[in-house]
């Protein structure tokens, strides 16, 4: 049996160690949270009202039906949250990509949409290419830290589908009870 975890920002484990004592060190950027989307809808990011975070178990089970990709192919999954143009996900790639590099992680990134008025129509560029992880890897590495903006031009004319899983991705970014990025997951055996 697998058990979900949520990394607090005052969590440390070793192999992530690097990774985590990073996210004590920087805040996070935060949003308010959504309404609850039909399968079919996309949502409003821009209502307040903060749902109760969903049990583990359950977001454990609706991670399998989000639109993500993997960056490197060998160690321990790390789930992350990121958007486009926050500066704290660039920080974070930049530190996570020399353990991606050596196989000791490899991450599921689920893009979200909510910083900026680009960050959707920025996640939806990345999400719509036919290599996602390299699409990331382009928006990291030409990132802006002056104006905290992610590198990639924004799609503003990405498939409704594509629109539509951004912003499943966020609704469920919020339900993790994080309303922040980036929100880092794991899940363990349950022993």
């Amino acid at each position: 049996m697998r058990k979900f975890c949520l990394f607090s920002r005052f969590e440390t484990k070793a192999l992530f160690a690097p990774l985590f004592l990073m996210s004590i060190l920087f805040p996070v950027a935060t949003m308010g949270a959504t309404q609850i989307p039909n399968a079919h809808e996309e949502i409003d990011a821009s209502s307040h009202l903060t749902p109760k975070a969903m049990p583990p178990e359950i977001i454990a089970q609706k991670i399998k039906h989000a639109d993500t990709f993997l960056v490197g192919h060998h160690g321990p999954v790390l789930m992350a949250f990121m958007d486009p143009n926050c500066i704290w996900c660039h920080r974070f790639y930049e530190a996570a990509m020399p353990l991606v590099e050596a196989g000791k992680i490899h991450l599921r990134v689920a893009l979200v949409g909510f910083l900026k008025p680009t960050s959707a129509a920025k996640a939806a560029a990345i999400l719509a290419s036919k290599l996602p992880a390299r699409a990331l890897a382009f928006d990291e590495s030409h990132f802006n830290v002056a104006t905290e903006e992610g590198g990639i031009p924004p799609d503003n004319h990405a498939p409704t589908s594509i629109r539509k899983a951004v912003s499943y991705n966020t609704w469920l970014l919020i339900h993790t009870g994080e309303e922040a990025t980036p929100t880092l997951l794991y899940f363990t055996k349950d022993k």
